[in-house]
């Protein structure tokens, strides 16, 4: 049996949208380009590299649309996954584990505790030694110089700040 030419032309304008339907969600479905940066952070301070040992790195994209974060080890190193492929301006904060941004609030006992048995223990004191504070400009991506290249993948980007 065949079909009318009205219908014989709806039925391959159908199948052509369907299948250029798919053909796009296929694409939009493909990764465009992520990739997993890893590295260490320092800053030069009087001629001398130190590494940070806390704080957070975050690449915003050049669009300023997409960004992703991770925190510094103790060791200086971070991961950060899943970064949209291509220029990324780089931020980097200490201020996370300032000791002196860290404040306990005073301790209140309950009203129906008795004198030594509250219990409580207060948190331990943050570890100055940890704290390395870095100019306020590398905070922002905008202001900060820092810029990388991100391709598809794995790959190594060590982070010095001047």
């Amino acid at each position: 049996m065949r079909l009318s030419p009205r219908c014989d032309k709806l039925v391959r304008w159908g199948a052509f949208l369907i299948l250029s339907s798919v053909g796009l969600a296929g694409l939009a479905g493909c990764d465009a380009g992520v990739g997993t940066v890893t590295g260490k952070v320092s800053v030069v301070k009087d001629g001398k590299e130190i590494t940070l040992k806390g704080g957070n790195v975050t690449f915003v994209s050049a669009a300023g649309r997409q960004s992703a974060s991770a925190p510094i080890k103790e060791d200086g190193s971070y991961t950060i996954e899943r970064v949209p492929a291509g220029q990324v301006k780089i931020a980097v904060e200490t201020k996370s584990i300032d000791p002196k941004g860290k404040v306990a609030p005073p301790y209140k006992a309950p009203k129906d505790a008795k004198s030594g048995d509250v219990g409580y223990t207060p948190p331990p004191p943050p570890d100055p030694k940890r704290y390395v504070p870095i100019d306020a400009r590398y905070e922002d991506p905008e202001t900060s110089g820092q810029t990388y290249t991100v391709t598809r993948g794995g790959q190594t980007h060590d982070i010095k700040l001047q």
